[in-house]
């Protein structure tokens, strides 16, 4: 499918429409790679060989959006959790043996550290009883 190509009648800049939201907007890439929302109604279609060309009407938006294919769609619960960005509650829920007080210890180690992130693994021995290298071959958890 070839590229259509408009004039935006505010500013005559050329840009490629790369989707419409409703009747009445679209996303629009400008020639100089900017992106922007315009209405629909002032875009003019436009031929680089011909130049501005009349004004048709625009195309009825897609009545129903696209599916996302199953195979990405996924449970959130599948995900290896972020051990720099995950809160207790979340440590708690979903990692096998982390109660509340152990994710809160693990929480204030991090925020103890320079920048405040783990940055190897071997930080986390500080905190007892948990068997790190298995989580992580388990491909539970991630620094």
């Amino acid at each position: 499918m070839a590229k259509q190509v408009h004039q935006y009648e505010k500013t005559g800049k050329l840009c490629e429409v790369l989707q419409k939201l409703d009747k009445q907007f679209a996303m629009v890439k400008f020639s100089d790679g900017t992106l922007e929302y315009v209405l629909i109604d002032q875009l003019i279609p436009y031929d680089p060989d011909k130049g501005r060309l009349a004004k048709v009407t625009a195309p009825e938006a897609p009545s129903k959006e696209e599916e996302m294919p199953e195979q990405l769609l996924g449970d959130r619960e599948d995900l290896r959790l972020n051990l720099n960005t995950a809160t207790p509650e979340q440590m708690t829920k979903r990692l096998p043996g982390v109660g509340y007080s152990t994710a809160k210890k693990i929480c204030e180690l991090r925020m103890s550290l320079t920048g405040e992130r783990f940055t190897r693994l071997e930080q986390l021995d500080n905190v007892p009883r948990l068997n790190w290298k298995a989580l992580v071959e388990d491909d539970l958890i991630f620094v």
